[in-house]
């Protein structure tokens, strides 16, 4: 069965999303997740130089009965620790939330998409009855009211457990209220975090699910796609009952996301779409609103922003993809994606194929200062 369309009800998610601090509650209610599960990345063997030593012309000596070899020690190959699970000392001061600018392209072109890039992880939805909080999105933050947004909130009306996106290995199980995991300490609260069997690109993947409660993993354990990880809650900033979740890509680090949207197997009969929003000179639009209007029947609506910039780059998009806007899950089906800038409308028409992420790209008119108004003669 569809899942009702997130369109219904996005005037339920304007409200909910007042109350909400780091994160707000739920609207759409995606159907069961699809099962398959992308190939793991494997390095490619590298040639191991051998030196030929060339016969000496001077003829051996004779044999002599060598003495006692005394054996030499080998060291032990050094491992580098894995720090991965640890947290990074409370600062003295909280740092202050950045001011976030809206509507303004950024100072340096946007990456362009690399065709040699793997595509993102399929994992599994960690609560699948649960309503995704569209008013929050990734790279975002509320309209101004919160911090730039690095994952994804969901709320659950039955009160499930959330279950692990993937195999892999428990690295941190714990409060973080004297570690600071995010963007300062206690900012989740509880939180989990579990390292991916598979890698992306050679590099590590860690799941992060943060505000939590009835924690069921304990750090060291090896926990299977599907098993149950933690409750949703109200630990850290949290102010209302949901689950945060963070994909991170390289390290364990608070600027190492990725959208989990992309990330995520949408329900069944749904897609996700990543779009990209330039000027001709490639600069991303940053805190643009864009719309997603339904052409599969009556007229209806879903907004998301492009990403927005900070000081620190905390956002940040998928290679393959250098998208700065995404909307999903949707139903499969005929869409426009629509926005407006500097007085100028733009409507691309995109195709929702189902199981898939499909991209849709919006070249607006170069950017245009305002032109100064002429001076008074006195």
């Amino acid at each position: 069965m569809k899942p009702p369309s997130p369109f219904v009800v996005r005037s339920l998610l304007v409200l909910l999303s007042l109350f909400a601090l780091a994160a707000c509650t739920t609207i759409a209610q995606p159907g069961p997740t699809a099962t398959h599960v992308a190939p793991t990345v494997r390095p490619s063997p590298s040639a191991v130089p051998v030196t030929i030593v060339p016969p000496s012309a001077t003829p051996p000596p004779t044999p002599t009965a060598p003495p006692p070899a005394t054996p030499t020690p080998v060291p032990s190959p050094s491992a580098t620790p894995d720090t991965s699970g640890v947290g990074l000392p409370c600062p003295a001061t909280p740092p202050a939330k950045p001011e976030y600018a809206r509507y303004v392209l950024s100072n340096e072109p946007w990456p362009t998409p690399d065709p040699t890039a793997p595509m993102p992880l399929s994992i599994a939805d960690p609560l699948p009855t649960a309503g995704r909080n569209t008013g929050y999105s990734y790279g975002s933050d509320g309209s101004g009211r919160y911090l730039l947004h690095n994952g994804l909130d969901m709320a659950d009306e039955a009160d499930n457990l959330a279950v692990a996106v993937a195999d892999g290995t428990v690295i941190v199980a714990r409060g973080d209220q004297e570690e600071m995991f995010g963007w300062r300490c206690d900012w989740y609260g509880e939180l989990v975090v579990i390292r991916l069997d598979e890698s992306w690109a050679d590099q590590p993947v860690y799941a992060l699910y943060g505000h939590i409660k009835d924690v069921q993993v304990s750090e060291g354990q090896r926990v299977e796609r599907g098993e149950p990880v933690a409750r949703e809650g109200t630990a850290g900033v949290a102010v209302v009952p949901h689950l945060h979740l963070e994909v991170r890509v390289g390290s364990n680090t608070f600027g190492a996301t990725r959208n989990p949207l992309l990330w995520i197997e949408p329900w069944s009969g749904g897609g996700i779409i990543a779009g990209r929003l330039l000027d001709p000179d490639g600069r991303a639009w940053e805190g643009v609103t864009v719309t997603l209007i339904d052409r599969n029947g009556p007229a209806e609506f879903l907004n998301t922003w492009t990403y927005l910039d900070d000081p620190d780059h905390l956002i940040r998009p998928e290679p393959a993809l250098a998208e700065n806007f995404v909307f999903g899950p949707v139903a499969a089906g005929n869409y426009d994606v629509y926005t407006s800038i500097q007085g100028v409308e733009y409507r691309v028409p995109v195709e929702v194929v189902d199981g898939q992420i499909n991209t849709v790209e919006i070249v607006t008119e170069p950017f245009r200062t305002p032109t100064p108004q002429p001076t008074a003669t006195p």
